[in-house]
Formats: C-alpha cells, sequence, structure tokens
C-alpha cells in the first residue's frame, strides 16, 4: 500500500510535519532534500553564469581607478605650471626680450645668428645622445634595425657637424664612441646570424641592419651570412664536448642555413629593403620614440638635409638563380669543412655503442633536415657521412680485434717469468682453503674457485684468460650492436621523402648494407687476429721444452677455444700445436715411470722363479695378477698424469700416452729379452754396433739365455695385462698396441704356452683389470 506524503507547501510549522504517520514524514524528508539539491544546483548555476561577468566588471573598475589616478596627476601638474604667478613671469620676460632688440634694430638681423648657434647645440645634443640609445638597444637586444637606423642618423650628424667653423673636441670623441659601437652593433648582428633558432623576421631585420650599417647590397648580405654561418659550423665542431653535441649542432646548423637563406634570400629582403626608403629615418615612429634623443624638441633645429634624409640601400642586384648558384657553392665548403669536422670529431670516440648511438643520431638528423630543403642535399651527401661514419666504425673493430695480440704477448712474458725460476704451482682442489671458504650469496665465490682448480686454472692461466676475456666482452658487445642496427627503423624519420625508390635504397643502405659490412670485417679481422695468435703460439711452443710449460699452452689454447667470440672464429685455432704440445706432455709424464721399469727389467733374476710363482691358480698353474715392476709403472704413470691435471687429459693426449709407453715397454722388453753371443751382437738379427753401444750408454744387463719358464709366464702375462690397459677404443673399434702383440707371440713360443692356456691368460687379465681399473682411472678412459 503506496504512502502519501503530505504537501510541503501546507505546513504551517515544523510541529505540523509530525502529526502524519512515520512512512509519511520520511517520505516528506526525501522530497525536501531532493528539493534542496534542486534549489542548490540551481543557484551554482546563476552563479557560474555571472561570474565571468562579475570578473569582467572588476577589472574595468580596477582600469578606470588607474586611468583618474594618471589623469588626477596630469590636472595637478598642468595647474601647478598654470598658475597666475608663472603667467606673469612669462609675459613679463617676453616684453622685456621684445623691446630689447626693437631698441637696439636688431630684430631682423639676431634670428639667424640664433638659428645656427641653436641648430649647433641641437645636432649636439642629439649626437650625444645616439651612443646612450645604440648602447641601450645593444644591451637590451630589442632591434638591430633600430639600432643601425640611429648609427646611420649618427654618421649624418656627425657629418654636419664636422664641417662647422666650431669644431669640438667632443665630436671627435663621438665619433670614436660611434666607431666603437658600430663594431658591436656588427658582432650583435653576427651573433643573430649565427643563431640556429633565430626566426626568419629576425633574420630579416638582422640583415637590414647590416645593410644600412655597412652600405651593403643583398648580395653582400648573403655572402656575409653564409660566412657566419660557416664559421660558426666550424667553431661548433672544433668544440670537444664529451657528449659530442656539437656534432649535431653543426651539422643541424648546416642544414638550418640552406631553409633559412631559401626563406629569406632574396625576395624577402629586398621586400624589407625597399620599406626602409619610403619615408626619412628622422620621421620613422621607433626612432621617434627613443626618448633620450629629445627629437620633439630638436627636430624643428636640426638641419634640413638630414631631417629628410632617406637610406638608399640597392636591393635588386641578387636575382633568385644567383641565390641559388651562391648557396650551391657555399653548401659544397660548409659540407667538407661538416665532413672534415665530424672525421675530427668520430676520432675521439672510443667506445663502439657510444659510436652507433652517435651515427643514429647524425643520420637521424640529416634524414629529417635535408627532406625539407630543396635541391641542395643528394644522395652523394649521405653517402659521404656513411663513408665517415662506416671508416671510424671499422677503425675501431680493427682496433678492438687487434688488441688480441696481447694475450700472445702476456703469455710470452709468462713463459718468460717460468724460465727466470718462478713456478706457479696447481693448488689441491679439495685443499683446506676451499672447505673454510665462505658460501654465502649462493656459493659463488666456492663454485667458481673449484671449477678453476678443477680445470687447471691457476694463476699463471688465470692471468692471460682475464686479459682474453676482457678482450672478448669488447667483442661481444661490437657483434651484439651490429646485429641491433639491423632492427633500425628509418621508415619514420623519411616520410617526407617524394621517391619511394630513394626511401627504400635508404633503409637497405643504413639498415642492411652497412651492419654487413661492419659484420664481415669483423669476421675477417677475427680470423686474420686468431692466425696471428696461432702463429705466435706456435713460435713460443716451438722454443719451450719444459713439460709444465707445455701445459700451461694447453690449457691457454683450450680456454680460447671453448670462449671463441662465435661460431667458427677458432676451427682451426691451435689444432696444429695440440699434437705437438701433447707429445711433450706425454713425453714428460711418463719418462720418470718408464726409467724405472727398465731399471726394473734390466735388473730381474731371469734364471730364478718369478716371485709371484706361489699366487698362481689352475692346473696346469698360471699367473693371475701382473708383476711388481707392471703395476709399479702403471701406478706411477696416473700419479703423474694426475700430478699434472686432469684437465689436459683428453681422449687424444691418453691416446698418445698409451702408444708412447707400448712402445717403448717394447722396445725395454725386447732389448731385455734379447739374447747376447760372445761378441756382443744380439742373436735374433735385429742387433747392430748401434744398438750395443746404445744398450752399454743405458747400462742395461742382459739376461741369460736360458731365461726360466715362470718368468716367461709371467711376463707374457704382464704383456698381455699392459696390452689390455693401452689400448685404445676410436670411432672404428678398439685397436691395441701392435708392438705388444709380437712380443706377446714371441713369449708365447718361448713359454711354450698352448691355446688353452693362452686363453686362460686372456682371461685372467681382463679379470683383474675390471677388479683395478679405477686404481688407474686416467687409463680407463
Amino acid at each position: 500500500m503506496a504512502v502519501n506524503s503530505p504537501d510541503s507547501k501546507l505546513l504551517k510549522t515544523w510541529d505540523d510535519a509530525f502529526q502524519h504517520p512515520i512512512p509519511a514524514v520520511r517520505q516528506l524528508e526525501k522530497q525536501l532534500r531532493s528539493e534542496l539539491a534542486n534549489n542548490q544546483e540551481r543557484l551554482r548555476t546563476l552563479v557560474g553564469a555571472s561570474y565571468r561577468d562579475l570578473l569582467g566588471t572588476a577589472e574595468r573598475i580596477v582600469e578606470m581607478d588607474g586611468t583618474m589616478q594618471q589623469v588626477e596627476t596630469h590636472l595637478g601638474v598642468i595647474s601647478q605650471k598654470c598658475n597666475s604667478r608663472s603667467l606673469d613671469r612669462i609675459a613679463k620676460s617676453y616684453v622685456a626680450f621684445d623691446g630689447t632688440f626693437k631698441a637696439q634694430g636688431r630684430f631682423h638681423r639676431q634670428p639667424t645668428y640664433n638659428s645656427k648657434r641653436y641648430t649647433f647645440a641641437s645636432q649636439l645634443a642629439v649626437l650625444q645622445a645616439c651612443p646612450v640609445v645604440i648602447s641601450r638597444l645593444l644591451r637590451e637586444g630589442v632591434s638591430s634595425l633600430l639600432a643601425a637606423k640611429i648609427l646611420v642618423i649618427s654618421r649624418l650628424l656627425h657629418k654636419d657637424l664636422s664641417q662647422s667653423s666650431t669644431t669640438l673636441s667632443l665630436v671627435e670623441k663621438l665619433r670614436n664612441q660611434l666607431a666603437s659601437l658600430r663594431r658591436h652593433l656588427l658582432h650583435h648582428i653576427d651573433r643573430q646570424f649565427s643563431n640556429p633558432s633565430a626566426s626568419a623576421s629576425i633574420l630579416i631585420e638582422a640583415m637590414c641592419a647590416f645593410s644600412l650599417a655597412t652600405s651593403s647590397s643583398p648580395t653582400d648580405v648573403m655572402r656575409h651570412f653564409t660566412h657566419v654561418r660557416l664559421q660558426a659550423i666550424a667553431t661548433q665542431l672544433d668544440r670537444n664536448e664529451a657528449k659530442h653535441s656539437n656534432t649535431l649542432k653543426a651539422l643541424k646548423l648546416y642544414i638550418q642555413t640552406l631553409l633559412d637563406t631559401q626563406a629569406v634570400l632574396p625576395d624577402r629582403l629586398a621586400e624589407s629593403l625597399v620599406r626602409l626608403k619610403l619615408h626619412p629615418l628622422l620621421k620613422d615612429p621607433e626612432v621617434r620614440a627613443a626618448v633620450e634623443l629629445n627629437l620633439d624638441i630638436h627636430d624643428k633645429w636640426i638641419s634640413d638635409d638630414i631631417r629628410v634624409f632617406t637610406p638608399w640601400v640597392r636591393h635588386d642586384d641578387l636575382h633568385k638563380s644567383q641565390a641559388s648558384v651562391l648557396l650551391r657553392e657555399w653548401s659544397k665548403r660548409a659540407f667538407s669543412t661538416l665532413i672534415e669536422g665530424l672525421r675530427r670529431c668520430l676520432s675521439s670516440v672510443e667506445d663502439f655503442r657510444t659510436l652507433v648511438k652517435l651515427r643514429t643520431d647524425i643520420l637521424e638528423a640529416w634524414l629529417n633536415g635535408s627532406n625539407r630543403v630543396a635541391g641542395f642535399v643528394s644522395a652523394e651527401s649521405l653517402e659521404r657521412l656513411r663513408l665517415v661514419i662506416n671508416e671510424r666504425l671499422l677503425g675501431l673493430i680493427r682496433g678492438r680485434t687487434h688488441c688480441l695480440r696481447l694475450v700472445g704477448a702476456q703469455v710470452t712474458a709468462t713463459l718468460q717469468a717460468w724460465k727466470a725460476g718462478i713456478t706457479d704451482a696447481r693448488e689441491d682442489l679439495w685443499s683446506s682453503s676451499t672447505a673454510s671458504m665462505d658460501i654465502g650469496d649462493g656459493a659463488t665465490e666456492f663454485k667458481s674457485t673449484v671449477l678453476d682448480r678443477l680445470h687447471g686454472r691457476n694463476d699463471a692461466v688465470l692471468g692471460v684468460l682475464h686479459g682474453y676475456q676482457a678482450w672478448l666482452k669488447t667483442i661481444l658487445e661490437i657483434s651484439v650492436v651490429v646485429k641491433e642496427l639491423r632492427g633500425q627503423k628509418w621508415d619514420g624519420d623519411v616520410d617526407d621523402v617524394e621517391d619511394e625508390v630513394d626511401l627504400e635504397s635508404r633503409v637497405v643502405q643504413l639498415s642492411g648494407d652497412d651492419p654487413k659490412l661492419l659484420e664481415d670485417e669483423l669476421g675477417k679481422t677475427l680470423t686474420t687476429e686468431f692466425q696471428d695468435l696461432h702463429n705466435a703460439i706456435s713460435g713460443i711452443a716451438a722454443k719451450s721444452e719444459q713439460g709444465p710449460q707445455a701445459v700451461f699452452l694447453l690449457r691457454i689454447l683450450r680456454e680460447i677455444r671453448q670462449q671463441a667470440p662465435g661460431p667458427g672464429d677458432t676451427d682451426g685455432f691451435g689444432l696444429s700445436i695440440i699434437p705437438v704440445l701433447h707429445d711433450r706432455v706425454v713425453e714428460t709424464a711418463s719418462s720418470a715411470s718408464l726409467s724405472l721399469f727398465e731399471c726394473l727389467a734390466s735388473n730381474t733374476g731371469w734364471g730364478r722363479n718369478a716371485p709371484t710363482r706361489a699366487l698362481w691358480e689352475g692346473t696346469p698353474p698360471l699367473p693371475i695378477q701382473p708383476s711388481l715392476g707392471v703395476f709399479n709403472l702403471l701406478h706411477g704413470l696416473t700419479t703423474s698424469m694426475a700430478e699434472r691435471g686432469s684437465d689436459i687429459w683428453s681422449s687424444t693426449a691418453i691416446r698418445k700416452l698409451k702408444n708412447h709407453v707400448g712402445q717403448r715397454i717394447y722396445v725395454v722388453l725386447s732389448a731385455v729379452l734379447a739374447p747376447v753371443n760372445p761378441s756382443g751382437e744380439l742373436i735374433n738379427g735385429h742387433g747392430s754396433e748401434e744398438t750395443s753401444e746404445a744398450s752399454g750408454k743405458e747400462g742395461l744387463d742382459r739376461p741369460p739365455a736360458s731365461t726360466s719358464k715362470d718368468w716367461t709366464t709371467q711376463l707374457l702375462f704382464d704383456v698381455f695385462f699392459l696390452e689390455t690397459v693401452l689400448s685404445t677404443t676410436t670411432e672404428s673399434g678398439e685397436n691395441s698396441i701392435g708392438s705388444l702383440g709380437e712380443l706377446a707371440q714371441t713369449l708365447e713360443e718361448k713359454a711354450g704356452i698352448t691355446e688353452p692356456s693362452r686363453e686362460r691368460l686372456r682371461k685372467a687379465t681382463q679379470e683383474y683389470w675390471k677388479r683395478t681399473y679405477l686404481l688407474f682411472s686416467f687409463l680407463a678412459q
């Protein structure tokens, strides 16, 4: 059931509202609040509509108050000057003046004399005020044209006064002062000419002022304007600013000069010069507004020649064709200056990214500005800019890549320190210093140290590696920046180009040809520098004879190959050096163990039973483990290899080691087992005088011809075991040392081993190797 609210207009007092039910009172409350809100909104609208009228009225009242105060001030001054005493004094003075001249009879002659005197005084007063006005105008920078007009008036006044019979020294002083002000005026005009942000109206005014001050024609004005702009460009290029903004300013000034010259010369300048000849200078409103001259007082006493003087300047000696020729000649000279300055500026930039940023700014400024210059900017100009910039970019790439030679110099210095007795020992991976390292912040330092020690990066290697990584960082930055050049978009910068083919060719040049040129140069120089470094390290490796030096060079070559600037840059780097270094490391690592084995083999009692005879097994009994000399040989090899570092023992190095050890074992055992006749020659036909002499020098004691069968069987087991250990695995399969196989056949014949026994020995050697290969971890690879 709907509730009808009472009409608020019918209520006399507020008590009447509460005579109704509560729902009706609430409905009345909502009605009253709604009406109140509507009334507030209407009131706000009325006030807002009349607010502007109220402000305007207030402003008019303030203006009227100011005007009334000025009127009252003027009326007060007039009332002071128009009092009766002042008027009486003026009247009496005039009567006395008139009576004196009438009594002397000189009424008609004296005015001529006073007129000359008043003319001289007025012109001198105006001439004295001219420097004041010119100084004020130059100081305030208001109008150079007005200063030039007053300078012309001062010239006329000085000329007239200097011809007078009563020449004063003051006139000469004023002449010197005006000459100085003329130089200041011309300097002020040159500053306006060199200002790239000066508008066309300011330039026209400055050109008219220069024409008045120097009596120059439009051709002279154009030559001077372009000369000043050329000097401003050269000045900007000579500045050495950190961010090289001066180069961009010079480039923009060059383009702006072309635009300003086309906009102003010759038509607008000629029109302005014509307007200067429309009325005399002293009738110019701006000249008469200079209060320091007091022309309202002195004008009638100035001579007629000066008062009616109108400047005469040529305005029609420069045509559009002549202006185009002059501007084209200036454009060639200015662009050559710009190119030379740009070359000097770029030569001082050493950071590649900064240089590329400068390239982008220069080309953007050029493309944005050159599109607005009709007929004076060609594709050849852009090509010259690209040539200069690319020349510096290529030079910087060559300089950065050429720094790789410092790595070779550092390697040489390290090896020279080695020769001087300075060694660089490799610290153990699990030394106490490693356990005490801080593992905070993700254990970065701990992990780095472990990796360095694992890969043999001692102080000597890290010293060279840090230099290489610093060089590599610069090369990678150059590579990244060159790739970014391909992604640059130039479409938005050349929207005003009318020829779409020209637009497309520019984009191809800037985003395609230039990056490709830089990438090709970077790849070519990297190849050359890595080849030079390869040759340098190859020469160093040929001169170094110590094993530790070979290990050091191997690690350097490995680190450089693993950290190549790009794919394919180090494909052939060091490949011909590594085998030589491997041979040297293998020879050094195995020499001690092989010498000991040779000594043991020569001093063995070959006529007695083998020491391990009690451990033989099977029927018939056969050896199941190698002799002590073989075990010591393998253990010594593993220990020597570990001392030099596990990081250098690649599959190629281990293969070389196994081949070298196998060949040496064959030579040692063949020489030990060969029977000797009383004359000292070997019976098996391998002997010679040279072999006998070599055997004598090595001090080997030949075993008797009747070597015991036990020793022969044990030696056969040793040979089988060595053949198993020293065999290498390649892509084509497992290859054993061929010479050991020949030695095994000889021992089989001497020991009289049957085929089953031979198979048992083979199987026993393999079983023993499976049980013990972890002891010889390097050889098990």
